[in-house]
């Protein structure tokens, strides 16, 4: 008698949820630990920085000769290049920010004593004088100045009580802040000690990452099945594009910003150039908000010393946005990394909400990722479309990706 055919064992009909649920835990595992996953993303974007460097000393040739420097060796080289240069940049620059913060203190104090009804009143003047010469629809008042005056049509600016505003709610903020400003010391301590912990920490990631950067993208790939390959490599590709104008680009663009800021302050004798100068720089990694924040400290600085000084300040900060807007953004970063400037503000609000100044910080290069991948998903759904419902109208424009840039 024949023997009857094995029927399949009923847990093989579950094997096509093992991939979908392999990334599930993983995803489940990111979410669990996403508290600590920002070293990691930073070191992950420091790699990404430096790799082109490293692979370029990899395959270095001079004259035809190859002079190709190992990885591990390249990577030693550059931490030695950029410590080198923070250690320079903290020789040369740390004291004199440090003796800047101190005489910051004593100007405050100095201003702060000084901002009698009559300065006050004198300031207001310049200012009006300026708006009335200038044809602007602004009407600047204080009690003292509108009499005997004959009110101007225009937006009515009275002076006199936002100062008296501004001047009570920083008493009060001082005020109730006392207490907590006399445990700053040890806290420092504390965050201090943190912050270098964990500054080694992702300079040791990242130079596991430099050394060897095709074996994790290996390792990923092989988390797919083999089907899936060709998607990931797009994928990737679509990556690298974007994150080369968002991380390496933004970079590239704190630095120029920093020393044209710096130009800037020297030329209109600004006080505390080299502290304003360096807030300037790193405040640019946070698109726009990042410049918009640094440049009020820069105009309040500059106003201290004059009316015309703080105007010619604020010309020049919008001067070099205007010139990084159109220049240098499209030159640096390339089309291909562009994000609109509304969703760089909804993903910059959504990062700081849920994850502070860190999710502000690292909100603009995970929306690249995201990016990319709907990039992808958005090219491959218009296929899979004309594959099922046939080739579209001849005449219908092409579809571009213009949508998410």
């Amino acid at each position: 008698m024949p023997d009857k055919p094995k029927s399949p064992a009923p847990w093989k009909d579950y094997r096509k949820y093992a991939f979908p649920l392999l990334w599930l835990l993983i995803l489940g595992a990111m979410f669990l630990l996403r508290e600590i996953l920002a070293p990691f993303i930073g070191a992950f974007l420091i790699a990404y920085l430096l790799a082109p460097l490293v692979t370029r000393l990899n395959r270095l040739t001079i004259k035809g000769k190859n002079f190709a420097v190992p990885r591990w060796v390249g990577v030693l080289l550059l931490y030695a290049v950029l410590g080198l240069a923070i250690w320079g940049y903290c020789a040369l620059a740390v004291p004199k920010i440090g003796a800047e913060f101190g005489k910051l203190a004593k100007e405050g104090e100095k201003l702060f004593l000084s901002l009698t009804p009559e300065k006050i009143e004198e300031y207001v003047e310049e200012a009006r004088t300026w708006v009335e010469e200038s044809g602007l629809p602004v009407r600047i008042v204080t009690p003292d100045m509108e009499e005997g005056r004959e009110p101007r049509p225009g937006f009515v600016l009275n002076l006199d009580e936002v100062i008296r505003q501004s001047v009570h709610e920083l008493t009060d903020t001082l005020r109730s802040n006392f207490f907590a400003f006399l445990t700053l010391g040890p806290r420092f301590a504390v965050k201090a000690f943190r912050f270098i912990l964990m500054t080694f920490l992702v300079f040791m990631v990242a130079a596991f990452l430099l050394s060897n950067p095709k074996k994790p993208l290996v390792f990923m790939r092989s988390l797919f099945p083999q089907r899936l390959h060709d998607g990931y490599d797009e994928v990737i590709g679509e990556i690298d594009t974007g994150l080369a104008g968002v991380v390496r680009g933004q970079v590239l663009i704190c630095l120029v910003n920093g020393v044209l800021t710096f130009i800037g302050m020297i030329i209109l004798g600004v006080k505390f150039p080299v502290m304003l100068s360096t807030l300037a720089a790193v405040m640019s990694l946070i698109p726009i908000f990042g410049s918009i924040l640094s440049s009020i400290p820069i105009v309040f600085v500059a106003l201290t010393t004059g009316f015309m000084t703080g105007l010619g300040a604020l010309l020049w900060i919008i001067g070099i946005h205007l010139v990084e807007a159109n220049l240098l953004n499209p030159k640096i970063m390339g089309e291909s990394a562009k994000i609109h400037p509304a969703l760089v503000v909804f993903v910059l609000v959504a990062g700081e909400h849920f994850y502070g100044i860190v999710g502000a910080l690292f909100a603009v290069p995970i929306t690249s990722v995201g990016l990319a991948f709907f990039k992808v998903l958005h090219r491959r759904s218009i296929s899979w479309n004309q594959e099922m419902y046939g080739p579209k109208d001849p005449q219908d424009p092409p579809v571009t990706d213009e949508s998410t840039t």
